[in-house]
């Protein structure tokens, strides 16, 4: 195995093990054996378990901007590229329960504000699409700058290790919920 292969190898089994187990129930003795090296080759490669895990958030935030690159030039109409985003994120981030979220806060903060200014960043991104479904009439002619700030104000209210942990929902429910609430509102269809 080629070095590149077994660095991935070590980020994709820290994923699992993070899914499985959290990121601080994980040792790196588990890790060093779901990626089928041993602990010294891990340590070659990484000096601590925590430079694993920031290393999976970095690359777990660079294939989402790749991504969200590709969905924003696309042809899709606005509503699809908001859905097409909201998809993709949750895609990325569903190997994270509340558990290892919460502890990325608490046990990692230097991780955790990396995250935070990253979707910070992404979320201001939307503000282009916003603007484009105005003006080609999918949604109502609102200030965008205080939609999207509205918008980054409720990811940061909701899409956190406290709000999630002490309302029992998962990660990819509260992420679904906000952003069927920007798209759909709280109209019934019948009532607009």
């Amino acid at each position: 195995m080629d070095k590149r292969n077994i660095r991935e190898t070590i980020l994709n089994s820290m994923e699992i093990l993070a899914e499985r187990k959290g990121l601080t129930g994980t040792t790196t003795d588990e890790l060093a054996a779901e990626a089928g090296i041993s602990k010294r080759t891990l340590y070659r490669y990484f000096i601590s378990k925590e430079k694993v895990i920031e290393a999976m958030f970095l690359r777990l935030t660079e294939r989402i901007e790749k991504l969200i690159r590709e969905v924003i030039k696309s042809d899709q109409t606005p509503p699809e590229k908001l859905r097409q985003i909201a998809l993709l994120v949750y895609e990325n981030i569903r190997f994270m329960d509340s558990l290892a979220f919460g502890e990325l806060q608490k046990h990692y903060p230097d991780i955790w504000s990396y995250i935070d200014d990253f979707r910070t960043a992404r979320i201001g991104q939307l503000e282009s699409i916003l603007t484009e479904g105005v003006d080609l009439g999918y949604f109502r002619n609102v200030d965008s700058h205080i939609t999207i700030t509205a918008i980054l104000a409720a990811v940061r209210a909701v899409i956190n290790p406290s709000f999630i942990c002490d309302h029992s929902i998962s990660l990819d429910e509260a992420f679904r919920k906000v952003f069927d609430l920007f798209l759909f509102g709280i109209n019934t269809e019948n009532k607009k």
